[in-house]
C-alpha cells in the first residue's frame, strides 16, 4: 500500500482504541510511526535502484522485525513524553506495524512477512497497491465529524464485507476460468490477481503444459479477453536462463514470470516478463539478459515500469 494509506490505517488503529486524535498523544504517534516504518527500506535506494528493488518489502516487513521497531519507537518517544505509558506505546507501535503487513499481504506485490524462516513474498492477491476503499474507511474512522454520522463499528463491518466480497470475486473468477479452459487445455494452475484497470476486472495467468495463457476476466459480463499466449522455451535454454543473475533477481521480485529467448548471431537474448501487471498494452516490469555464444553474460538489465528504463543487475 502507499504510505498515506498506511499512516491513515495506523491512526485508525489508535482512534478505535479510544486514543485522542492529538499530536501530543504518544500512543497515536507510535501507532503512526509503526504503520509506516517498514517502508523505511527506501533508504536502500542510496545504494542504487537494484539494491532497493531487491530488498523492498523484505526483512523490513518481517514479523520478527516489528517488536524491534516498537521498542525503538517507544525508546525514542520516552524522551519526548517522560510520563507516557511505555507498554501501551509499545503495543500500539507494534499494532501499527502489523497493520502495515496485513495491507501489504492483501495486495499483489506482497511482502516477506516470515523472513528469515520463509524468504518468499507472500500475497493474497486481493487489492492493488492503492485501494481507495481502504483509505476512505480509515478516514471515516479518524475524523470526529464522520464518526458522529457513521459508527466506526459500521465502517469496520463494511471494510470486512469489502474484503469478503473481494475473496468471493476471486474464487468466482477462478471457477469461471476453470470451466472455460479445462476442455481445451490441461490446466496446471490458475493465478488470479486484481486488474490495474477496473474494480470488476481480474487479471489471470493460466499454466497449461508448455503454455502460459494471460488474460483478463470482466465479472460484469463474464467476458474473457486473452492478452497473450506464451510458449515456454525448451528445458536446455530454460536451465541456462534460470542460472543468470537476472533470473535470480527476477525470481525474488515476482512469483509469476515468463522467459522468452531469441537467438542472435552473436549469442542469445533472454527476456524476462513479470506477468502480474499489464497496462497500456504491455507488461509493466521486464528484464533482459544477453549471453554470448559461450553463454557468458554480456548484459544484465532490469526494466521497472518501462522498457526504456535500465537498472543494472
Amino acid at each position: 500500500m502507499d504510505p498515506i494509506t498506511h499512516a491513515v490505517v495506523g491512526i485508525s488503529v489508535a482512534v478505535l482504541a479510544g486514543e485522542p486524535l492529538a499530536l501530543s498523544n504518544p500512543v497515536l504517534i507510535g501507532s503512526i510511526i509503526g504503520a509506516v516504518i517498514p517502508d523505511g527500506d527506501i533508504v536502500m535506494q542510496l545504494k542504487g535502484h537494484h539494491s532497493y528493488l531487491k530488498n523492498h518489502r523484505g526483512m523490513s516487513h518481517s514479523l520478527f522485525a516489528f517488536p524491534i521497531y516498537a521498542s525503538l519507537i517507544t525508546f525514542a518517544l520516552s524522551f519526548m513524553f517522560p510520563d507516557m505509558n511505555l507498554l501501551r506505546v509499545f503495543l500500539f507501535s507494534f499494532f501499527g506495524s502489523v497493520s502495515h503487513a496485513v495491507l501489504d499481504l492483501a495486495n499483489t506485490y506482497g511482502a516477506r512477512v516470515l523472513w528469515p524462516i520463509f524468504k518468499k513474498r507472500l500475497t493474497f492477491n486481493l487489492l492493488l497497491v492503492y485501494d481507495p476503499i481502504v483509505l476512505i474507511s480509515g478516514l471515516l474512522i479518524i475524523f470526529p465529524m464522520t464518526r458522529d454520522i457513521i459508527s466506526p463499528i459500521l465502517v469496520i463491518s463494511f471494510f470486512s464485507l469489502y474484503f469478503f466480497i473481494r475473496i468471493m470475486m476471486k474464487l468466482t473468477v477462478i471457477k469461471a476460468l476453470d470451466n472455460n479452459f479445462k476442455e481445451k487445455y490441461k490446466i496446471d494452475y490458475i493465478k488470479v490477481l486484481p486488474s490495474m484497470i477496473g474494480f470488476l476486472k481480474w487479471h489471470f495467468v493460466i499454466g497449461a503444459g508448455a503454455k502460459k495463457i494471460i488474460g483478463e476476466l470482466n465479472l460484469f459480463n463474464r467476458g474473457i479477453k486473452i492478452i497473450r499466449v506464451m510458449d515456454d522455451i525448451n528445458n536446455e535454454l530454460f536451465n541456462i536462463a534460470i542460472n543468470t543473475p537476472t533470473a535470480q533477481f527476477f525470481k525474488d521480485f515476482t512469483p509469476l514470470y515468463h522467459i522468452n529467448c531469441e537467438k542472435k548471431e552473436e549469442g542469445y537474448v533472454f527476456d524476462f516478463v513479470d506477468l502480474r501487471y499489464y497496462m497500456a498494452q504491455d507488461f509493466v516490469h521486464n528484464a533482459t539478459t544477453v549471453l554470448n555464444n559461450n553463454f557468458e553474460v554480456v548484459t544484465s538489465l532490469f526494466h521497472p515500469y518501462n522498457k526504456t528504463r535500465n537498472v543494472e543487475i
